[in-house]
């Protein structure tokens, strides 16, 4: 039986998912509603970019591409290396991405492995 401090813990950490999910749904809306705002590169980080990117593309994607877009759609013109440097700290915190294994410069969203984790557990 659970005691209370391990079930709020849980709840804890399930509302931090929500909250994620929800602004990650946030800036998927605002890109949205006007891809070609100026003003959208000047609010979102570039992390914020590439989810952003990863999700309206739903699929893993290669550093070359998600800079090629990030030019096209944030009118930022990102170096490659830079980008690669960034999504590889942030896969290796556990934060937002993951470094697709075999795919050299290939990253996908995390929350992309916790959900179908969640669906190969509901079977």
């Amino acid at each position: 039986m659970k005691d209370i401090y391990s079930v709020l813990a849980e709840k804890q950490k399930q509302l931090n998912g929500l909250q994620k999910e929800i602004e990650s749904l946030r800036v998927a809306a605002r890109l949205l509603t006007d891809e070609h705002a100026p003003s959208d590169a000047e609010n979102l980080s570039q992390p914020q970019m590439v989810v952003s990117i990863l999700e309206a593309n739903d699929k893993e994607m290669h550093v070359k591409d998600i800079a090629e877009q990030m030019k096209k759609k944030f009118k930022l013109d990102v170096k490659r290396n830079n980008l690669s440097v960034l999504l590889y700290r942030y896969s290796s915190r556990g934060r937002h991405f993951y470094k697709v294994i075999g795919k050299a410069n290939t990253y996908g969203l995390l929350k992309w492995k916790t959900e179908e984790k969640r669906v190969l557990e509901m079977k």
